[in-house]
């Protein structure tokens, strides 16, 4: 009986091990199985984070590549909406990127968005997209900017209104005309409805006024750059009318209008080194919506002998603007009008308001002296046109998502 307990016994552990060995294989083997699984997909989730890493570098490297050759002849060329695609291009450490750059503005200010994709050469996967925004530098910002001095007498006044809202009108006006000058500033028997800096000293004569604040000792003012010239030369004689009392070489670029004629100025852009209207002479101007006439000129701006007649009674569609490094440079001397509705940019001419006519625009100038009581109504839509200059807009880069 004994003997039998025993056998049985034995027999009985023998059934439960050989169960228990094999479960403990299975089991084993799912462990091994889940590590190698776990193992490859952790290898293939760091190899997609250092893919994906490695191909935001490229995308990143694309759009400071595209930055710095900024393909600005073709970007000039562009219309709102347009796009330009500048194709795949390669890197030197096995990148590859494409830029393609979109003009998002309505017809204004330059607005481009820069979105570059990035992708490793050697493989299928691993691409990223990132976006980059360049835009135009406004020119017009303020009703005066002068480089060196400013001095305002005769007892007239600066203000401001937005030609985009409305016309012009003394009910309406607004006081947001602000004045600055890189050097010092001597404001006599004018009323400046909007802010006054100076990197120099600010004095004020009899009647001298300033309707918003005062700042003298001011960090200066970012410099306002020099035009280049048009290449092609000063514009040819064809595309000057011609006439009793109008004079023009295009070998000398010196246009003179006399004797109450009237010159009638189409398309351009224009390009003179000298304009002279005297004997009550005219330049008169029709530019249409959305369009804008600018005139070029070197040398020397005389327009006290006559007038400027912008009939569509819009400052943004007409410019007269200095390039090129006269030595030394002309000055520019201006009379307003009744429809003198223009800009000047001409940051390295002397420019005298004269007279005592309305000027419609915003001037920028080497120095600002008006002396004869002429109003200055800043046109703040000015500040919305073209730019010839571009730029990078800080904290604009972004990783697109879903990339």
């Amino acid at each position: 009986m004994n003997a039998q307990r025993s056998s049985i016994s034995f027999g009985t552990r023998d059934g439960f091990v050989l169960p228990s060995v094999v479960f403990s294989v299975a089991m084993m083997s799912v462990i091994v199985v889940v590590s190698l699984s776990t193992a490859s997909d952790e290898r293939r989730a760091s190899r997609a984070v250092r893919e994906s890493t490695l191909s935001e570098y490229m995308a990143e490297a694309g759009l400071r590549q595209t930055y710095g050759a900024w393909p600005s002849t073709q970007v000039k060329a562009m219309n709102p909406g347009d796009s330009l695609d500048l194709g795949w291009q390669t890197l030197p450490n096995s990148g590859k990127y494409r830029a393609v750059i979109h003009r998002v503005d309505k017809g204004g200010l330059q607005e481009y968005d820069v979105v570059v994709q990035g992708r490793r050469t050697d493989l299928n996967g691993g691409m990223s997209n990132v976006l980059g925004i360049v835009g135009g530098v406004p020119v017009f910002t303020q009703a005066v900017y002068a480089k060196t001095n400013v001095s305002l007498s005769g007892g007239g006044l600066i203000n401001s209104y937005d030609s985009d809202v409305a016309p012009y009108t003394a009910a309406t006006a607004d006081s947001a005309a602000n004045i600055i000058s890189n050097g010092s500033m001597n404001i006599q028997q004018t009323t400046v409805q909007g802010d006054a800096t100076a990197a120099g000293t600010i004095t004020f004569g009899q009647f001298g006024v300033v309707t918003g604040t005062t700042t003298s000792n001011a960090p200066p003012a970012p410099a306002m750059d020099i035009n280049t010239c048009p290449a092609a030369g000063f514009t040819p004689a064809g595309s000057v009318p011609t006439g009793a009392g109008i004079s023009y070489s295009a070998s000398t670029g010196v246009l003179t209008v006399t004797s109450g004629a009237v010159l009638n100025l189409t398309g351009g852009p224009y390009y003179f080194s000298r304009v002279i209207l005297s004997g009550n002479s005219s330049l008169a101007v029709n530019p249409p919506a959305g369009s804008r006439i600018e005139v070029f000129v070197s040398d020397s701006l005389n327009l006290s002998g006559g007038s400027v007649t912008n009939l569509s009674g819009n400052p943004t569609r007409l410019g007269f603007s200095s390039c090129g490094t006269a030595n030394p440079a002309g000055t520019w001397s201006i009379t307003g009008g009744s429809a003198a509705d223009f800009s000047v940019y001409a940051p390295d001419h002397p420019v005298l308001i004269t007279g005592s006519g309305d000027l419609y625009g915003s001037v920028v100038a080497l120095t600002y002296t008006a002396t004869g009581g002429a109003n200055l109504h800043y046109d703040a839509a000015l500040s919305r046109i073209g730019s010839t200059k571009l730029m990078v807009q800080r904290a604009t880069w972004a990783l697109l998502p879903g990339t």
